[in-house]
């Protein structure tokens, strides 16, 4: 039997599927981090909470990199990876060279340090393209809010993008969807921002 929805049903159900994709992603990717910084902590003998103070942020740079290191020094264990992970965590979202010096005296150690060396290069890369994407965007407050903390983003951009292309979005889709994230209570940016960085990504992907 064919059950059929209005096109009002048919966007309701794509928006609820974006806000559920949207939370499992930055969950995951927040749940990585919090499992990255244990395990660091745990083999440093030190607490490294305080670097979850950029929540989702975080666990939107981190994820891309995790997949990065896995995918080019599968010689790399598990504890190993996290403290590389920890090293790029404290690298760009804290200034404690206390931390970054004991954290490479632990690469030396390990006989990583190369290794951490060539995934700060990659991450650099990465940063470089995303503020370039985020400046593009002539975000109206973007220059007095750290960019680095729009990158919650990072992960969502591909299903943002095809949902732009299938013109899913309008603003009241666009407002409900910047609710859910900012539900998720990970976020270090306001509800405005989260709006326009959304809405002006659209914007740019449909033209």
């Amino acid at each position: 039997m064919k059950i059929l929805i209005t096109e009002k049903q048919k966007k309701r159900i794509l928006t609820e599927s974006i806000g559920d994709s949207f939370e499992l992603i930055i969950k995951e990717n927040y749940e990585l981090v919090k499992k990255v910084l244990k395990n660091a902590s745990e083999q440093m003998n030190l607490d490294l909470k305080f670097l979850l103070t950029w929540g989702a942020s975080v666990g939107g740079f981190i994820g891309p990199i995790n997949d990065f290191v896995q995918g080019r020094f599968p010689e790399i264990n598990e504890l190993q990876l996290s403290l590389i992970l920890t090293g790029v965590i404290a690298t760009y979202f804290s200034d404690n060279k206390e931390i970054l010096f004991k954290l490479y005296e632990k690469f030396k150690e390990e006989g990583i340090l190369k290794t951490f060396m060539s995934v700060i290069k990659k991450t650099d890369e990465l940063r470089d393209t995303f503020l370039t994407f985020v400046e593009s965007l002539n975000l109206t407050l973007h220059k007095i809010t750290n960019i680095i903390s729009y990158t919650f983003i990072i992960p969502l951009i591909p299903i943002i993008y095809n949902m732009a292309m299938e013109g899913v979005f309008d603003k009241e889709k666009i407002t409900e969807i910047s609710v859910r994230i900012l539900g998720f209570g990970l976020m270090s940016v306001s509800g405005i921002l989260v709006k326009e960085l959304i809405s002006k990504m659209i914007k740019r992907f449909k033209n």
